[in-house]
């Protein structure tokens, strides 16, 4: 037990000087990380994760030192990911996207002046984008498809695009950088910290990015009446939160729900204001016979027509759109109400635009082509919710069809 008591001044002494160098050692990597275009990931990587046994042992003999190691630490990556992300999204931002309006909801006016087709932009021209029809947009959604935009490549970009793609590209590189800072916390400061204070540091951390991604996703959905961007980005914000489960990242949870916070009611919102336009434009309908109305204040369109209205198609295609973005949707949705309610608010309007045709076949031959080309454009939607709409409107032109 002497030799014991001989040596322990020696391995105090080596104790001090490891924790010297250990100190010297991580706080520089720190400082690294604060310069300019450095990625910090490759020093998380290569200089720390793998010497993490490092800050264990500074934990265990130097436990203050540890924490205000840190707090350096969580300081600096604070600081680094939204000085990141705000120029990120400063670079979104230049992106031209499509400014959907009041004149982008069903029984609208399509030949109404407009205040702009991009945002920031005058248009005095009809719009460059398909405001009722998903078409290819639902790419976004696909695993496959390409990675978020650069900053450098977005502030390049001179075509316009959707609302969904800076919706995608910056939350994408959150959800990813997130998952990698979770990831390296859990490994480098465990076994220091448990779960609950790896989960208050990880939300030090992000807390100002998540806001900065709030904040984007608020501007970006505010005022518009795109539909089916609103609706993408739902669906892109549900892909998230299954990426995390699988990471098994809980820390981001909050976020995620915030977003729909954010976005379903913005939803709620527009179908209101399509169900609502649909109402005027149906209450300003003669309902009797007359060879003077016009369709959708275009005198080229008689209601005498059996043809298909201009709002048939336009009113399919968005309809269309819904439910194949709500193949797999939920019963705690709230989507399959207000599909419910659009159907019914068209359904009005196409009664009593009938209503101005005297001829009984005619008026059965309107109806029943009206409902028809409905029938033709949902013939491939998917889903329960897509079944039961497309099989009712079956029936409505079954009706007719004689």
């Amino acid at each position: 037990m002497k030799s014991l008591a001989d040596i322990k001044p020696l391995l105090d002494d080596l104790t001090n000087r490891a924790v010297e160098r250990i100190r010297d050692y991580i706080v520089a990597q720190i400082k690294a990380i604060r310069s300019p275009s450095i990625n910090a990931q490759v020093i998380q990587q290569q200089a720390l994760i793998k010497y993490k046994e490092l800050y264990a042992f500074l934990a265990k003999h130097q436990s203050e030192l540890a924490q205000q190691i840190g707090q350096a630490y969580i300081y600096t990556m604070r600081w680094y990911y939204l000085n990141h992300f705000t120029r990120y999204r400063v670079a979104l931002e230049k992106i031209k996207v499509h400014a959907m309006d009041k004149y982008d909801v069903l029984g609208e006016d399509p030949t109404a002046r407009r205040a702009g087709s991009l945002l920031g932009q005058a248009r005095n021209t009809p719009a460059a984008y398909d405001a009722f029809s998903l078409g290819r947009r639902r790419d976004a959604l696909k695993s496959s498809s390409t990675n978020a935009l650069t900053a450098y490549l977005a502030e390049e970009e001179k075509s316009a695009h959707y609302l969904e793609t800076p919706f995608r590209s910056f939350n994408l590189a959150l959800i990813d950088n997130a998952c990698f800072e979770y990831t390296f916390i859990s490994s480098f400061f465990a076994p220091s910290q448990n779960y609950h204070a790896i989960s208050r540091t990880f939300s030090t951390i992000f807390e100002p990015t998540m806001a900065a991604g709030q904040a984007l996703t608020k501007a970006l959905v505010a005022t518009t009446t795109d539909t089916l961007g609103i609706l993408i980005c739902v669906r892109l914000n549900q892909h998230f939160a299954f990426e995390l489960q699988r990471r098994k990242v809980p820390t981001v949870e909050n976020y995620i729900n915030a977003t729909n916070m954010l976005l379903w009611p913005r939803y709620q919102q527009v179908l209101d204001m399509h169900c609502t336009s649909l109402q005027k434009v149906t209450s300003a309908l003669p309902g009797r016979p007359t060879t003077g109305a016009a369709l959708l204040s275009s005198s080229s369109a008689s209601l005498t027509s059996t043809a298909p209205t201009p709002l048939t198609q336009k009113f399919a295609n968005l309809l269309q759109g819904i439910l194949a973005l709500s193949s797999e949707a939920g019963d705690d949705e709230p989507v399959s109400v207000s599909v419910g309610r659009l159907r019914s608010e068209y359904e009005a309007y196409l009664t009593k635009m009938s209503k101005g045709i005297s001829d009984t076949r005619k008026k059965e031959r309107f109806l029943c082509n009206n409902y028809s080309l409905v029938c033709t454009i949902l013939a491939d939607v998917e889903g329960r919710l897509g079944e039961e709409v497309r099989v009712h409107f079956e029936k409505m032109r079954d009706v007719y069809d004689k």
